[in-house]
């Protein structure tokens, strides 16, 4: 088993009354990795007269060259014990349903981290400032021990912000995270949706209507109830 770092980053806001999905994704791989994983992400960025890179922005979905070239560097990693992981909540049915015992960010960082733990002895943990999901975690890994309701953050070694935009493990985990969030939506047919997925082993989770329902059993074993709209 191996010790990871990961960087995460997410697609949406759970509080937009807008917004359809809420998605987190990210990358994990030994710390050994990133060095060489960041030198060759940046060099590429400064071969296309980039500095980072930041899917909200329309520009850099026209630059398919790119993206083509930092797959590539994500996938030279992933032969060296990188891993990815996505979860979308479905906000429309999310809000269609009571008994929801987590929040849709606790939900989507659970199941990232607890994901990554399962080829994991230990993580650190690193998302960009201004997302929701570091709140959700730190605010139960700063709890006494034993973690009780989440007995995998024993198993966290770190848990930080970092400035995402600058950040190339970031960047690579928006990248993710904004076509994981396209391909929920079933969207278009393009192909970089599977590869980004893809790229790397990993696991995608979506929790639709069917998946929220089930997460919806508390402990008494109480059932969620969908709400007329």
């Amino acid at each position: 088993m191996a010790v990871l770092t990961g960087f995460f980053d997410g697609s949406g806001k759970s509080d937009d009354p807008f917004c359809g999905l809420l998605t987190l994704a990210g990358y994990a791989a030994p710390p050994a990795v990133w060095p060489a994983f960041e030198a060759r992400w940046e060099e590429i960025l400064r071969k296309h007269g980039e500095q980072r890179i930041h899917m909200k922005e329309p520009r850099y979905r026209e630059k398919p060259v790119l993206i083509a070239e930092l797959l590539d560097t994500i996938d030279r990693a992933s032969h060296l014990g990188m891993r990815s992981v996505a979860a979308t909540v479905d906000l429309t049915a999310y809000r269609k349903l009571s008994g929801q015992r987590h929040s849709p960010g606790r939900i989507c960082v659970q199941f990232c981290i607890g994901e990554l733990l399962e080829h994991a002895d230990s993580i650190s943990c690193f998302f960009d400032r201004g997302e929701e999901f570091f709140k959700e975690v730190n605010s139960q890994w700063e709890r006494e021990k034993p973690y009780a309701e989440w007995p995998q953050l024993a198993k966290v070694r770190k848990l930080g912000l970092v400035p995402g935009r600058d950040v190339p493990g970031v960047q690579a985990a928006d990248l993710l995270a904004w076509y994981a969030n396209r391909a929920a939506t079933k969207s278009d047919q393009d192909p970089e949706l599977a590869l980004a997925e893809n790229r790397t082993p990993g696991v995608f989770k979506l929790f639709d209507v069917a998946e929220l329902y089930a997460l919806g059993r508390g402990s008494d074993g109480r059932r969620a109830s969908v709400q007329p709209c």
